[in-house]
């Protein structure tokens, strides 16, 4: 009878230490980090500042100066000045002199993300925007323009951009059509431009219908039934929000019901839709998986709507129901805040 003898080999594990592993999956560790981590790791040696100076790596951090308390930090202003020519995300906000707003960016040749929120803006924007021909974020929302003239954003000039965000200015008649021309634009918040032809804002629609992926619009008398129904064949249609929801009736809850891929839904000021055409369309499967919703100041709005919510909504995070006033002094946000934790509401 033959025996059969098992031998184990134990070694030693080899020691694995941070400085051991190989470049990719450093800088894969360092684009988690916060800006002022990515700076402290380019004083540990050579190495790691080469590797915290990457392109590749800058192209994921995004550079904040805010101007919010009246001064901006003295450590941002150094962070743009010393690494400009790696900066590709850039927010600037609260900045109210745009002279010292237009030396900071423009010491930025190869931004693809600007941002400016809460700033005073000149004219003189039309031209320094033309330095980063590679822009694929513009965002101006909440910005003030000191000017007696419009401004007429050169959006023509941005072959990449994918996301306008713009505050009361920016685009005018002069202007429209060529934002029509953004080949790749999916996210449009231009939710503060007043007065847009109505034919402007379908033919937007039809030209983004395949890719539009965020559209926020004023509404008002630019927005009609048809064009709700138009929105329902936006495949990757993900987040809606009109302020001025007046002019629609209960034929537009039909394509807002229709719109599959939808998360975040806001439809402003309404006196028309029905109460049973909310709750019917509230109650449609392909708006259960709705994250933010929105019906403030929606007449219609009732204690039965508010039941439908609780109901159905369980993925949702916020909720305003804003001057609805079937709903005001009633036992309704207690309800809600029973049913959904972790959500912010707002009734009043």
């Amino acid at each position: 009878m033959s025996k059969c003898i098992n031998f184990t080999f134990r070694s030693k594990p080899a020691e694995v230490t941070i400085d051991s592993l190989p470049d990719e999956l450093l800088l894969h560790i360092f684009q988690f980090l916060m800006v002022d981590g990515v700076l402290q790791c380019e004083r540990v040696c050579r190495r790691w500042r080469k590797l915290a100076t990457d392109t590749g790596l800058w192209r994921r951090t995004e550079v904040v100066c805010s101007g919010q308390h009246g001064q901006v930090c003295p450590k941002t202003i150094g962070i743009i000045k010393s690494h400009s020519k790696i900066v590709s995300h850039l927010r600037m906000q609260y900045i109210l002199k745009y002279p010292f707003l237009r030396s900071l960016t423009g010491l930025c040749k190869n931004l693809i993300t600007l941002e400016m929120i809460m700033c005073r803006i000149q004219v003189e924007l039309e031209e320094d925007l033309k330095k980063w021909p590679n822009l694929k974020k513009l965002n101006l929302k909440n910005s003030m323009l000191k000017s007696e003239r419009p401004l007429l954003l050169p959006l023509d000039h941005f072959k990449h951009l994918t996301f306008l965000g713009l505050s009361d200015f920016g685009l005018t008649t002069e202007n429209c059509d060529s934002l029509l021309h953004c080949n790749y634009l999916n996210h449009i918040l231009i939710d503060k431009i007043r007065g847009l032809r109505l034919e402007y804002i379908k033919t937007l629609i039809n030209t983004k219908q395949q890719t539009l992926i965020t559209l926020h619009i004023y509404g008002g008398d630019s927005v009609d039934d048809e064009c709700l129904l138009m929105l329902a064949q936006c495949p990757m249609l993900r987040d809606l929000s009109i302020t001025r929801c007046e002019n629609l009736t209960d034929r537009a809850l039909d394509g807002v019901s229709k719109i599959e891929p939808l998360t975040h839904l806001q439809l402003w000021n309404n006196n028309v839709f029905t109460e049973a055409k909310l709750k019917k369309t509230l109650a449609q499967v392909n708006l259960r998986k709705l994250r933010r919703l929105s019906l403030s100041r929606v007449e219609n709005v009732t204690g039965a709507i508010v039941d439908v919510i609780s109901e159905y909504y369980t993925n949702l995070k916020f909720l305003a129901l804003y001057q609805c006033p079937r709903i005001i002094n009633t036992d309704y946000e207690k309800q809600l805040k029973a049913k959904f934790r972790n959500i912010q509401i707002v009734l009043y």
